[in-house]
């Protein structure tokens, strides 16, 4: 089983700048940036998002979304169940390849 340790090498994959991992009343579990706890209610909402597409379509698994931002840094959000995993990405990376390799580690992790 994951700790949320393990949740950091999330921040070595080519492409993300910044993670956080909140759990879903908006408790930051763990984080390597400097304003997490402004960012961790946004990352909840659109986690919860998240799952209600999930349901709707059927419970698959791996379900994101991604936030875009004028800076081209956007933000992708990945429901783990009772956890919310936010990665802001680096302005030259392609949300689709970055989440791709998101998945793959997730997958390693759970």
């Amino acid at each position: 089983m994951s700790t949320a340790k393990d949740f950091s090498q999330i921040g070595d994959i080519d492409g993300v700048s910044s993670y956080i991992l909140v759990r879903d009343d908006g408790y930051v579990v763990n984080n390597n940036l400097d304003d997490a706890v402004a960012l961790s209610s946004a990352i909840v909402t659109s986690g919860k998002y998240c799952d209600s597409l999930a349901e709707e379509l059927s419970g698959r698994k791996y379900i994101y979304c991604c936030v875009e931002r004028n800076s081209g840094n956007d933000v992708l959000v990945f429901s783990l169940g009772r956890y919310y995993l936010g990665i802001i990405k680096h302005s030259d990376y392609s949300p689709e390849q970055l989440a791709e390799a998101i998945i793959a580690s997730l997958k390693a992790l759970l």
